[in-house]
């Protein structure tokens, strides 16, 4: 009889327990459920009527910031959206897209038919400044797009390289210590990406190296994957695979 008393003292005592740590789960779902950043962990079954229709308010106001920066169109949840809101959004995103092509750096990723007349352009003489930059340069000809160049501007292009391998190839010019071959560019060779931090701003290269990428080169780093090939200069990092390069500072 005791016994049974005691196993019934534990079992109470356990169930006290078991509920107690549901009512705090509850409460913490309730915190995340309403500030409706991340509606995929919230467990709506758990709502009454009332905090479901506060999370579905949060979730739709947290959506409409996220939409409005017009960077991140993939993470848009554009049926959520009135029809201003759309609208709204929509010229958000061609703004940040002629932001992104006026650069010049992002070809790949400056969406052209977001663009009007006079903006595309705008875009096309900043793509070839850009390239042109690059090519006068002189230390990355595999970046250089020739066909963008006249023909003053390619007997400079190849005059740069040339002057860039005999630089690389003269004694006591300077290279770096890591580890890897030296192209015709004075760049290393033979290394790849370990791995890429969230927002770009970190790549660590499989020698152990560390380098911060500027921060206008961002975008275009978060998108590169771990084990591409990457050549390492003294202020750039170019991704072979992708055929891109970064502006970038070796931190150690």
């Amino acid at each position: 009889m005791m016994r049974l008393i005691l196993y019934l003292m534990a079992a109470a005592l356990w169930g006290g327990v078991v509920h107690a740590q549901t009512d705090r789960e509850r409460s913490e779902n309730v915190v995340t459920c309403l500030a409706g950043k991340f509606p995929t962990l919230c467990k709506r079954a758990w709502l009454t009527s009332e905090q479901r229709a506060k999370a579905d308010d949060a979730e739709r106001r947290e959506n409409l910031k996220t939409c409005l920066t017009g960077r991140y169109p993939s993470l848009c949840k554009k049926g959520m959206l009135s029809k201003s809101e759309t609208e709204m959004v929509i010229a958000a995103e061609k703004r940040e897209n002629f932001a992104i092509c006026l650069t010049g750096r992002y070809r790949s990723l400056c969406k052209k038919e977001l663009l009007s007349a006079d903006e595309s352009i705008r875009v096309s003489i900043a793509e070839k400044s850009e390239n042109l930059r690059t090519c006068l340069d002189g230390r990355y000809p595999t970046l250089c797009d020739k066909r963008l160049l006249s023909g003053d501007q390619l007997k400079s292009t190849m005059a740069a390289e040339q002057r860039a391998a005999v630089s690389a190839s003269t004694p006591g010019s300077r290279r770096s210590t890591t580890r890897g071959r030296f192209g015709s560019s004075g760049c290393e060779t033979d290394h790849w990406i370990d791995s890429v931090s969230s927002d770009g701003g970190i790549i660590k290269l499989e020698d152990g190296s560390i380098w911060q990428v500027s921060v206008i080169d961002r975008i275009t780093s978060t998108l590169w994957l771990p084990i591409s090939d990457i050549v390492a200069c003294d202020d750039k990092l170019i991704n072979t695979d992708d055929n891109e390069s970064v502006e970038a500072t070796r931190l150690r």
